[in-house]
C-alpha cells in the first residue's frame, strides 16, 4: 500500500526489522558518529572477507528475491545445497511452486522443547536503480567509503541473518555435537507483502508436523542502540502493535478530509493504557533518553496516573500507549471520478482487528467514504518472557565478550513481522532478536537505497548468534 510520506514518518518506528526512528529520537549524538557499528579489535579486512560467512551472504543476496514478484525458487534451491552438503535434513514444502519454503531439522534427545529460527528470503524492491552506488544483487565488497562492507539488498534484512542462523546449526553438526533439543531453520517467502499465509503461516496450518516440539522462535525485529562505537542495549522484541490497513475512496475531496479530522479527534480522545511490556520498554530505554522526557518513561505508569505525561515525549512512544489512527495525503483517484487517501489504525492488544474494521467502515459512511481493506494484521499478542529461549538471551547477550551490553524487552508501534502470528498459537514464544550491532547510517538502508552491511558487525553477530543457539540447544 502507498501511505504519503508525512504517514510512513507517523507510522513507522522502523524499516524492515530494523528501528531507525527510535533511535533518532533518542540518541541524535549518533547522527555525528560514523564509528565501527560495534567494539571490534584490531581487524584484518582481507580475513573477514575470505571468511565462509561473508562468502556465503554474497552468494546469498546475489539471487533477486525481489517482493514484488517474491519468487524463492533460487533461494530455495540455495538452501537446498547448502544443507545437504551438512547432511542436515530439510523438505521444501508449500502450495505456490514459485514461493516454496525450506524447513530443516538439526534432531535432538529431547522432544518436550525446541527452537524455531526464522528468516524471510523475499527482499524489499530496489527503487530507482540509478540511485545505487554498487549493484544491489552484486553482492560485492563496498568500495570507497563502504570499503569494509559488504552492498546489496537483503544483507541486512535478512539474509544476513538466514547465513548467521544457518552456520549456527552447521558448527553444532560439523563439532558432532547431539543437542539436547531440536534446533529447526526456516527459510520463508512472502514477509515482505505481510503475507504469512504462503509462508510460516502455512507451514502451520497444513504441515505442522515439520513443528513438532516447536517452544521458542527467534524471528527478526530486534533493536540494538548503538552509541558511538559499541552496543548500548540489546533490545529483545516482545510486542508489535496490530494493524489495519486501508484506501479511503470518496466523490467529494471535503468528505475524505471531514472523515481524517474524525480519525484524529478519535484518536487524541483515547486513554493512554500502559501495559506491562510498555512500562518495561520505556524503563529500558529511558536511561538514554532527553532528560526532558526521560524521568517519565521510567515510571511512565505513574506519569499517566498523575496526568503529567510530558508532551515532549514523541510520539512513537505515545503509540505505544494507546490506539493510532493516520490518514495520508488526499488526492485525486486514479482515473478521476472522486478522491483518495490511504487510513492506518494501529491497535494494542485486548483489541479485534475485525470488529475495530466494521466500526471504521460505519465511521466512514457517515462521511460519505468508502473504505478498501489493503491488509490486516492479526491481533496484537505479547510474547511469554519466560522460558528457555529468554533466559538463554538475557544471559547470552548480558555476558557478550565484546558488547557488554543492556539486555531488555522492546516493543514496537508500527511494524509487523510473522512472531503475530506465532504467538496467536499460545503455546509458542517468539521474540524479534538482532545479532548485529548497526549504526545509524547503515540501519536507515534497510528498505532504502545503498543497504549494506559493516563486516566486523557481521562477522561479530554470526559468532553471537551461534554462540545463542549453543547455549540454547546444549543446554542440559
Amino acid at each position: 500500500m502507498k501511505i504519503s510520506r508525512n504517514a510512513r514518518r507517523r507510522v513507522a518506528l522502523y524499516g524492515g526489522a530494523v528501528v531507525v526512528a527510535a533511535i533518532v529520537l533518542a540518541v541524535p549524538g549518533l547522527l555525528k558518529s560514523r564509528a565501527p557499528s560495534v567494539a571490534v579489535p584490531e581487524f584484518d579486512i582481507a580475513q573477514l572477507r575470505s571468511r565462509e560467512a561473508t562468502v556465503l551472504l554474497r552468494e546469498y543476496v546475489r539471487i533477486d528475491s525481489s517482493n514484488p514478484p517474491g519468487r524463492t525458487v533460487e533461494t530455495a534451491r540455495f538452501w537446498a545445497e547448502k544443507l545437504g552438503c551438512e547432511g542436515i535434513p530439510f523438505e521444501i514444502v508449500g502450495s505456490d511452486p514459485e514461493r516454496p519454503i525450506v524447513v530443516a531439522r538439526l534432531s535432538g534427545r529431547r522432544r518436550d522443547e525446541a527452537l524455531l529460527l526464522l528468516h524471510h528470503m523475499d527482499v524489499f524492491p530496489v527503487g530507482d536503480l540509478s540511485e545505487w552506488e554498487h549493484p544491489p544483487f552484486g553482492g560485492v565488497d563496498g568500495t570507497g567509503r563502504f570499503r569494509d562492507y559488504i552492498c546489496g539488498r537483503g544483507t541486512i534484512d535478512m539474509k544476513g541473518q538466514g547465513i548467521a542462523d544457518f552456520l549456527a546449526i552447521a558448527s553444532l553438526r560439523r563439532d558432532g555435537l547431539v543437542p539436547e533439543r531440536d534446533i529447526v531453520f526456516v527459510a520463508e517467502p512472502g514477509e515482505e507483502t505481510y503475507t504469512p499465509e504462503i509462508g510460516i503461516g502455512w507451514v502451520l496450518d497444513h504441515r505442522p508436523d515439520l513443528l513438532a516440539g516447536v517452544t521458542d522462535v527467534f524471528n527478526e525485529g530486534g533493536v540494538n542502540e548503538v552509541s558511538g562505537d559499541r552496543i548500548a542495549r540489546f533490545g529483545i522484541e516482545v510486542l508489535q502493535k496490530a494493524a489495519i490497513m486501508a484506501t479511503a475512496e470518496a466523490a467529494r475531496e471535503e468528505s475524505l478530509k471531514a472523515f481524517s479530522e474524525f480519525l484524529e479527534a478519535r484518536m487524541d480522545a483515547e486513554p493512554y493504557q500502559v501495559l506491562d511490556e510498555v512500562q518495561d520498554f520505556l524503563a529500558f530505554v529511558a536511561p538514554s533518553r532527553s532528560d526532558l522526557w526521560g524521568h517519565q518513561m521510567s515510571d511512565t505508569r505513574a506519569a499517566v496516573r498523575a496526568g503529567r505525561l510530558s508532551q515532549g515525549i514523541p510520539e512513537p512512544y505515545r503509540a505505544l500507549m494507546r490506539d493510532m489512527y493516520y490518514s495520508g495525503k488526499v488526492l485525486p483517484a486514479p482515473g478521476g471520478g472522486g478522491f483518495t487517501t490511504s487510513v492506518v489504525a494501529t491497535l494494542l492488544p485486548g483489541r479485534s482487528v475485525h470488529v475495530r474494521w466494521e466500526e471504521m467502515q460505519a465511521w466512514a459512511t457517515r462521511y460519505r467514504v468508502r473504505l478498501r481493506l489493503v491488509s490486516l494484521t492479526p491481533d496484537s499478542v505479547p510474547a511469554q518472557r519466560k522460558g528457555r529461549a529468554w533466559e538463554t538471551l538475557r544471559t547470552v547477550l548480558a555476558l557478550d565478550p565484546v558488547e557488554r551490553a543492556d539486555v531488555g524487552p522492546y516493543v514496537l508501534s508500527g511494524s509487523y513481522t510473522n512472531s503475530s502470528y506465532l504467538r496467536l498459537r499460545g503455546s509458542v514464544r517468539a521474540f524479534g532478536i538482532s545479532p548485529f550491532g548497526l549504526n545509524l547510517l547503515d540501519a536507515v538502508t534497510v528498505h532504502s537505497k545503498n543497504e549494506r552491511i559493516h563486516l566486523p558487525a557481521y562477522i561479530d553477530g554470526v559468532e553471537r548468534t551461534a554462540r545463542i543457539v549453543r547455549e540454547y540447544a546444549l543446554a542440559p
